[in-house]
């Protein structure tokens, strides 16, 4: 992500590509790959004699291999779907603060929509191609135990489909998290040795909502990562793979939003030190006899009020709504395991 970003060549992912050749919702997009996914796996079930409705414990509920695939292709629609969704938002935002934030040129918005550098996309390859190969071997190693049975994992289709959606999946997360970085990066370095005017507080909400956005995708993820909990039980791979999106999502989330953070506290700190300076003038100038004494007690009030104005305003990049939204996006993983239920009432009344 180093350089000089305008005048690199930009190039664009294939997801973005794809997104900006359909006339259609990115979530649209995502949520039709997902779907032709998990028909995907639903043929090679049928065709191979899988079960993908089972009764467990005197419930009827999806059997283990279809919850994984349906948990596996909802995320794809996180990838292709919320991921193109936080980088429109994110362009819409960088063009607000062109001409406010200095570090912040129409030049550099441009070149953060039009793509990004040609070595980043084939660093970002072999990222990919690194997590292909250590999910398929994760997979194959930690959930189907080839030490135990060797090729024989391979004889069932299902199996083969998990393996190679696995080793996908692994692909697309580790050049996610290639990008994470670079992501917000256009906001985290614009705030570097800014001096912000309390007045345009509302202005550093976008920091905020990028923040938050660029969260949104691993939150998700991490409550897809859940729902493969419900129907596949605590495993050495899915815990580590949700504690890492986890904490990738929250460092997406922290880095502009801290940088907000002291950014806001240190105007405050200097509109204060001000403040108080003036007040304990005016103060000094209320034992003359003059003027200044009679001018120093009508201002002294609204100095005051002023000073504990400031005082109690906010320090977070965090308007009403986006803060909403945070209590929403923190609810994800609880909306994974209410999903999972849902299912499992609906095949029951509907199969019962």
């Amino acid at each position: 992500m180093s350089g000089s970003v305008a005048e690199e060549q930009r190039v664009r992912s294939w997801e973005n590509r794809l997104a900006d050749a359909l006339p259609v919702s990115p979530l649209l997009i995502g949520g039709i790959v997902a779907t032709l996914f998990f028909a995907s796996f639903l043929l090679v079930a049928l065709l191979s004699g899988n079960a993908v409705i089972v009764e467990r414990g005197g419930d009827i509920t999806l059997s283990r291999n279809a919850w994984a695939a349906l948990a596996m292709s909802l995320l794809w629609w996180a990838i292709l779907g919320i991921g193109r969704y936080t980088v429109r938002g994110n362009i819409a935002d960088a063009r607000s603060l062109v001409g406010i934030v200095p570090h912040i040129t129409a030049a550099r918005v441009e070149a953060f929509a039009s793509g990004v550098s040609a070595s980043d996309i084939f660093r970002s390859r072999l990222f990919g191609w690194f997590g292909f190969v250590f999910a398929a071997l994760l997979h194959a190693v930690g959930i189907l135990d080839f030490a135990q049975h060797g090729w024989r994992i391979f004889e069932n289709p299902v199996d083969v489909w998990m393996c190679a959606m696995v080793a996908l999946l692994g692909m697309q997360l580790f050049r996610r998290l290639y990008f994470v970085r670079g992501d917000t990066g256009l906001f985290a370095e614009a705030l570097k040795g800014i001096e912000f005017d309390l007045a345009d507080m509302q202005r550093l909400d976008a920091f905020g909502r990028v923040a938050l956005r660029g969260a949104l995708p691993w939150f998700v993820v991490g409550g897809i990562l859940l729902l493969l909990l419900v129907g596949q039980g605590a495993d050495s791979v899915t815990i580590p793979a949700l504690a890492m999106t986890l904490a990738v999502g929250l460092f997406v989330f922290a880095r502009p939003m801290l940088r907000a953070h002291r950014v806001i506290r240190a105007a405050k700190r200097r509109e204060l030190l001000h403040l108080r300076g003036e007040i304990a003038r005016r103060e000094k100038a209320l034992m003359a006899e003059d003027d200044v004494a009679r001018d120093a007690a009508l201002m002294l009030p609204a100095l005051v009020a002023l000073e504990s104005r400031v005082d109690r305003l906010r320090e977070w990049p965090l308007d009403l709504q986006t803060a909403g939204r945070l209590v929403l996006y923190a609810a994800i993983p609880l909306g994974s395991w209410a999903g999972a239920g849902l299912v499992n009432i609906a095949l029951e009344q509907v199969l019962g």
